[in-house]
């Protein structure tokens, strides 16, 4: 390196001082703070929340005011009467546990550690500053580990990458204070055990502010991708969404040369039903429908709402003959359960039409096939079971086998 070079560098090492690393670092600390605020207010007015957003919203304010504390403590000569960035960084450690347990829907615990944040805070008018450091750091230690156990269950839960880094963040505390304290304990340095301990706090926070990000990018997408497949109303797969889940079946059902059947439960006269008892009758109406369907169902069984009152049910590993035994009893069971919706009986019966096939099959041919079937049904008189095949067509109702 030329002469010239080392001065350059002597110069930059000269302005990038102590002082100058820490504004930079505080500023780096506001940027990431204020654009996390900024996204905590855009998803406030989200129509689907995410849980524990006001809390991380709480967390992260309160960490950017204890920065502000530091700061300012660092950067005055006069002592202060109350060591307030170490409470501050009990009490927003806490935060971060209570935000992650409302998000995981876990709240084991709040109160035991709420207790412990609350002598840890109280701490600081009965101790000289270096213990207060130790119970500050031992108190964080232990908030920002709970909330990573309870990140690690919740990322286990929903495969969210973002909660296993607030897990991460979680054990660098873990790991991170104790060897800082230990090193402080053997080298009586207790400048470089809080510089250390505030490195590891970045660290931590950085961690939880990426976590947190990609947690709410891939709960969305995950929330649009269940959009995309289920119906709202009854939490059941949608047209779109059975044709995913049956790829498998056909995939089997070809290789097996397996039976594949299907049934078409529609409601009869639902339209009547909206028109009589209104909408929320209405949706109560396919709420219980699609209850007993389901009640019946095997879970290798797949089934879909495909229309207002319409259900499609596909069945795999299952005859022509079996699929008419289960239709006939959706069918009995649906007109023998009452209806109750806005206080008022309302009696319903399902015309099913039901189809079969052997090998590989298509899901439009099939589902087309148990149309043509439940339209049969329908002519037929309603609150019957029908099917189509190559002989003649099977009807059957309640008053035939009496």
């Amino acid at each position: 390196m030329t002469a010239a070079g080392h001065v350059a560098t002597r110069t930059l090492m000269e302005h990038l001082h102590a002082e100058n690393w820490f504004q930079l670092h505080f500023g780096l600390i506001f940027l990431i703070t204020g654009v996390l605020l900024l996204v905590v207010y855009a998803l406030s007015d989200a129509n689907n929340t995410i849980p524990g957003l006001g809390l991380f919203a709480v967390f992260f304010m309160s960490a950017l005011l204890g920065w502000v504390a530091f700061a300012l403590q660092q950067g005055s000569n006069v002592p202060m009467m109350v060591d307030v960035p170490s409470v501050a960084s009990v009490m927003t450690s806490y935060i971060f546990f209570l935000a992650a347990g409302q998000r995981a829907k876990i709240y084991q615990g709040r109160y035991l550690l709420g207790a412990f944040c609350l002598i840890a805070c109280l701490s600081v008018f009965f101790v000289v500053p270096q213990q207060m450091f130790v119970i500050q750091a031992l108190a964080a230690t232990v908030f920002y580990a709970s909330a990573g156990v309870v990140s690690a269950l919740y990322s286990w839960q929903t495969r969210n990458l973002g909660d296993a880094l607030l897990a991460i963040a979680g054990l660098i505390m873990l790991i991170g204070v104790p060897f800082a304290l230990f090193e402080w304990l053997q080298q009586g340095d207790l400048k470089s055990a809080q510089q250390l301990t505030f490195s590891i706090y970045s660290a931590a926070y950085v961690l939880v502010a990426v976590g947190f990000l990609a947690g709410v990018v891939i709960e969305y997408q995950q929330k649009l991708t269940q959009m995309a497949t289920e119906d709202p109303l009854t939490q059941l797969l949608n047209r779109r969404g059975l044709e995913h889940a049956v790829q498998v079946t056909i995939a089997h059902a070809s290789r097996q040369q397996s039976h594949t059947a299907a049934v078409l439960i529609d409601i009869d006269h639902f339209e009547g039903v909206n028109s009589n008892f209104g909408h929320d009758a209405g949706d109560q109406v396919i709420l219980q429908v699609g209850e007993v369907i389901q009640h019946k169902c095997r879970t290798s069984d797949v089934l879909a709402r495909t229309g207002g009152g319409e259900f499609l049910l596909v069945l795999p590993e299952t005859d022509l003959d079996g699929a008419r035994i289960l239709a006939e009893r959706i069918r009995e069971d649906v007109s023998a359960i009452p209806m109750v919706a806005n206080q008022q009986r309302i009696p319903i019966t399902v015309s099913l039409g039901v189809a079969g096939a052997v090998g590989e099959i298509k899901l439009d041919t099939l589902s087309g096939e148990a149309g043509r079937a439940m339209t049969l049904a329908k002519m037929g008189g309603r609150n019957r079971v029908a099917s189509v095949e190559n002989k003649p067509v099977y009807l059957s109702s309640r008053e035939q086998r009496g």
